[in-house]
């Protein structure tokens, strides 16, 4: 193909040889692929994801934890208006403190476990997944994630939970990995997925 005469507008679409094509145009980036050919989720849509499902489990634990701070309040401030008139009662005051923590940590953990767990094994997806078209998948077949995987990455991102920063290694670990995997992923197996339109 020739070149068009300078006095004439090259036609739509032409580039001329040796130039590449106009306006800074740069193929686009392939997505990494998970089994099957399925694109691996990106970092953003995980991390958004992650922050819907904190919004989620907190709605859902709210009340539960007020009414127990309530129910563990109201002795607790009958034991500090006794000690203002001079009969302390410190195991009341020590022991409600007790209480409240060991009852809002076991709703946490009763319902991250329930949330994580037994929720996300219907479909692979919890809500935050679901609004980002993300589901969780066996690595190795791209088949649905197994009770026991489920368990395994509830359990892996818990422990980490504990240990503070360390805690953040488990979500950015994917940022390098070649199969976008976190830590609690690598032990349990799994992928994240886009979901098809």
């Amino acid at each position: 193909m020739t070149s068009p005469p300078s006095n004439f507008p090259a036609p739509q679409g032409y580039v001329r040889p040796g130039y590449g094509p106009p306006g800074g145009y740069a193929p686009p980036v392939p997505r990494s692929t998970g089994p099957g050919g399925v694109p691996l989720a990106e970092f953003g849509e995980r991390l958004l994801a992650y922050l819907l499902d904190g919004l989620v489990l907190a709605a859902i634990l709210i009340l539960p934890a007020v009414a127990v701070m309530v129910a563990l309040l109201v002795p607790y401030a009958h034991a500090v208006d006794s000690a203002a008139n001079g009969q302390p009662h410190v195991a009341v005051i020590v022991g409600s403190f007790f209480w409240m923590f060991v009852l809002i940590f076991g709703l946490q953990f009763l319902g991250t476990y329930l949330y994580q767990v037994t929720y996300q094994l219907r479909a692979g997806q919890t809500v935050g997944k679901r609004v980002m078209r993300l589901k969780v998948v066996d690595a190795g077949s791209g088949a649905s994630m197994a009770a026991a995987a489920a368990r395994k990455r509830w359990i892996i991102h818990l422990l980490f939970g504990f240990v503070g920063p360390l805690a953040y290694l488990d979500g950015l670990w994917q940022l390098w990995d070649p199969q976008k995997q976190t830590l609690h992923d690598k032990v349990a197996r799994t992928v994240v997925v886009r979901v098809p339109a």
